[in-house]
């Protein structure tokens, strides 16, 4: 795979070492150490997100309007345009941090721009400061004032970021006491609608919590930017689906199948079960399906036994499943499947095929996206969930191993991996420990 083009924000780290950061650099870092390091230090492109160009789009059209006042507002961004204030030179749009840039963190200095900074109140000691956010659907992914007030939280490392930059540059913002932390949510599916989301919080809360948080991630950041492979980097698992999912997580699961990689949960049962065999030879038991071989070893959230099958009389047949139809017999064949763990091996990340197969049920009913699908839809009230399951069976994946990874977090990631665990062969559908 070819580099990412030379922009100074991807050449944050040269050598190993960490030479300047941004709020986002920050937060992906918190979300997943090896995704901030597939990204800045081996500077690996990302695919491209149509999401991504409509938010673009939404800002650019933002700005526009803020610096002029010409009404360029798409629809997306016109549903929020009651809750902009009115254009004008006083307000500081796609406003830079400065050259030198006053805010630093560990010694690193920070780069970066803030959608709107409006110091309209500044005589009251109050500063507003606005972060523009498009979302599929703001009532399941808006943060609330809580979280962007914290950097502990994915949120709050970026506005609490922006909101100490401002009490840094105190010569520019004289007076300064109080600091509305404003996110500004534009929807990009479904009905055209807005939300702002405001904390209010002090200059010394915001100092107090990047010294707590943001400081020690730094620090963190310069050793990881020295490590020579991605073997060397902790993974974050739960957040493989985030923000429509890590870019990176092919480039990721074949790093594991390199060098010395964790033990998968198959060699762990296997290990386990060599070491405490017995040295003298014990009687055979009566053969036993896969699924009442393992269940003794598997996690708590495994599928459990049939109760019904341990208390039937025994017979020269094994207990029966559940019949698979021939073309789900077919689909078994060469079809592996980790959930929430690495196999020693070559994997592909099953993202892709869901993504894939969601989006072809979008197309054939007319829909932005089949979880929010309306209520006159044969998709509406969770029936979804059932299409999306027949599809997946219908239209497997091509044989090979895959890795489900971040399960917990994706409701369709959860859907397809109830779907696909039928078509396994036994021993072929893994499910990590948590």
């Amino acid at each position: 795979m070819s580099p990412a083009p030379e922009t100074p924000e991807s050449r944050a780290v040269e050598d190993g070492v960490l030479h300047h950061l941004s709020v986002s650099q920050l937060r992906r870092f918190a979300l997943c150490e090896r995704a901030w390091f597939f990204s800045k230090v081996l500077r690996l492109p990302e695919r491209p997100s149509k999401a991504r160009e409509v938010g673009t789009s939404t800002h650019a059209q933002l700005e526009h309007y803020l610096r002029t006042g010409e009404d360029v507002l798409g629809p997306i961004a016109a549903a929020g345009k009651h809750l902009l204030p009115a254009p004008g030179v006083d307000l500081l749009v796609e406003e830079h941090f400065g050259q030198p840039s006053p805010l630093f963190a560990d010694g690193v200095p920070l780069a970066g721009y803030i959608d709107l900074v409006n110091p309209r109140r500044l005589a009251e000691g109050v500063l507003r400061v606005t972060d523009h956010k498009t979302t599929s659907s703001i009532a399941r992914y808006a943060a609330t004032p809580e979280q962007f007030a914290s950097a502990a939280h994915d949120a709050g490392i970026q506005m609490v970021g922006y909101g100490y930059w401002a009490v840094l540059a105190a010569e520019r913002f004289p007076g300064l006491k109080r600091l509305e932390l404003e996110h500004l949510y534009f929807q990009t599916r479904g009905a055209r609608e807005a939300r702002s989301v405001v904390a209010t919080i002090s200059a010394e809360h915001v100092r107090n919590e990047w010294l707590a948080h943001i400081e020690p991630l730094a620090r963190r950041m310069r050793d990881v930017a020295r490590a020579t492979s991605p073997n060397q980097v902790k993974p974050s698992w739960s957040a493989c689906q985030k923000y429509g999912g890590c870019s990176f997580q092919a480039q990721c699961l074949n790093a594991q199948s390199q060098g010395k990689p964790p033990m998968s949960l198959v060699n762990r049962l296997t290990k386990s079960a060599t070491s405490t065999m017995p040295s003298a030879p014990a009687p055979t038991p009566a053969p036993a399906a896969p699924e009442q071989e393992l269940a003794a070893v598997l996690p708590p959230d495994a599928p459990k036994s049939d109760p019904a099958l341990a208390s039937a009389p025994a017979s020269d047949e094994a207990p029966r499943r559940k019949r698979r139809t021939k073309a789900e017999m077919e689909a078994a064949r060469g079809l592996s499947l980790f959930v929430d763990c690495v196999p020693n091996c070559p994997a592909e990340p099953l993202a892709g095929y869901v993504g894939r197969m969601a989006a072809k049920i979008e197309q054939e009913c007319g829909v932005v996206d089949i979880r929010v699908a309306p209520n006159d839809s044969p998709l509406a009230y969770g029936k979804w969930k059932g299409v999306l399951a027949a599809t997946i069976r219908a239209e497997p994946p091509e044989p090979g191993t895959y890795a489900a990874l971040g399960v917990a977090g994706s409701e369709l990631m959860q859907v397809a991996v109830e779907a696909l665990e039928p078509l396994c062969g036994a021993g072929h559908f893994v499910r990590g420990v948590r």
